[in-house]
């Protein structure tokens, strides 16, 4: 039994991988199944080798020691937070940047087909939700449309739109790879289709988080077609099929026009001093404000403790906007960070969380991946939620580059 499972041990831990990229288009309505494959993937990797080597090949794998290092830092502060509760919630969630790294660790790096596998397994989820939810604007387009006026958008399988939007983009660069890679003409041609069908649900969905991740990533390929690889044909057919379904989607498609309405006015409103109850960018805004204040009052150093973040936060919203009913917390991962944890542990968690960038900065799908990310930190507290903390380290342990282990 055992010489078996050490026989199979990479393939198990691929499955459970598998499995993690499944449970996100399953977020809300099977919770249970991120943590199943977590669990799964870490009891794989721990059993992978003996207990005395875990540490010593956690040491050898300096990218993942940092993503460890990176939920650690947050833990000091649950000796100056009074909401425990509210505080073990937020650990709860970031459990996997403790064990999977650490896990993964443990074995040897994924082959390029079992790769493959995880990133075209998340290409068929995205595709999937995107046939979805055109299906469904196709039959509700008059009530869609309107949604768009409101800081609504239409509905897809995984509720969180701005992070499914960062899941397209980011689908559409992995198709980009597979384009490249791939020697059989017929595919070349069915990838193409996929991708462009991909780029034009994009921009019908227009969400700003993913539009901003999309363009973001076409400038990452203009850089490695133009200035490593000198493919200047390509970088330009790139652009003008971008230019090209950009103009005709705002010509022909009502919802990135309400959407841009909608942003326009949302601006226009809080520069005049309205109600910014039910307007998305100024309850942004208003966040941000709550996380300076929030970091003034309790310690620029050390922060307000990551369990009293959430309190503080509803307190200033109750004080200064009561007539706003939702009140989020501070959507920007560094600002969250730095109310929570001051900027002693914000400058501790960005080195650290950003080391395995710097220490594969010729690895262009890690930078994608990265960047990705980065843009979700500007606009959302990207690591308070079960679906963000997994998108993000599913990847993170796919592409880093990895060392041997003992």
């Amino acid at each position: 039994m055992k010489e078996k499972f050490i026989s199979y041990k990479q393939q198990i831990m691929l499955f459970f991988l598998w499995l993690s990229v499944i449970s996100l288009f399953l977020i809300d309505s099977f919770r249970a199944l991120s943590s199943i494959a977590m669990i799964g993937f870490t009891l794989t990797g721990l059993l992978s080798t003996q207990p005395k080597n875990w540490f010593k090949n956690l040491q050898l794998n300096k990218p993942l020691l940092f993503l460890v290092i990176s939920f650690l830092v947050l833990i000091p502060s649950v000796l100056y937070s009074s909401n425990l509760k509210y505080f073990g919630l937020r650990v709860q969630i970031l459990l996997p940047f403790l064990v999977m790294p650490f896990a993964y660790a443990q074995t040897v790096e994924f082959s390029e087909k079992q790769k493959k596998v995880i990133s075209y397994t998340f290409i068929f989820g995205v595709l999937v939700t995107a046939i979805q939810a055109l299906i469904y604007y196709y039959n509700h387009q008059c009530e869609v449309n309107q949604a768009y006026l409101e800081s609504r958008v239409m509905p897809t399988a995984i509720s969180h739109h701005p992070t499914y939007s960062l899941m397209c983009a980011f689908s559409i660069y992995l198709l980009y790879n597979a384009f490249k890679v791939e020697k059989n003409i017929n595919l070349k041609f069915f990838l193409v289709a996929i991708t462009l069908f991909l780029v034009v649900f994009l921009h019908i969905f227009s969400v700003r988080a993913g539009l901003m991740a999309f363009y973001i990533l076409v400038l990452l390929i203009f850089y490695e077609q133009i200035i490593l690889k000198k493919q200047y044909l390509l970088a330009i057919t790139i652009g003008i099929l971008c230019v090209g379904i950009a103009i005709s989607t705002f010509l022909y498609s009502p919802t990135i026009r309400n959407k841009i309405a909608n942003t326009q006015n949302d601006i226009e409103n809080y520069k005049s001093g309205g109600s910014v109850n039910n307007q998305s960018l100024g309850s942004r805004v208003i966040s941000y404000k709550n996380a300076i204040e929030i970091t003034e009052n309790s310690s620029w150093l050390l922060g307000c403790g990551l369990g009293d973040i959430e309190d503080l936060n509803n307190d200033l919203f109750t004080q200064k906007y009561p007539d706003v009913t939702k009140r989020i917390i501070p959507h920007n991962q560094f600002l969250f960070y730095l109310a929570s944890i001051g900027i002693l542990g914000l400058l501790i968690f960005t080195i650290v969380f950003y080391y395995p960038l710097f220490a594969n900065f010729k690895n262009l799908n890690l930078i994608a991946h990265y960047l990705v990310i980065s843009v979700a930190f500007l606009i959302e507290a990207f690591l308070t939620t079960q679906l963000g903390v997994a998108f993000c380290i599913i990847f993170l342990i796919l592409f880093i580059n990895r060392a041997r282990v003992v």
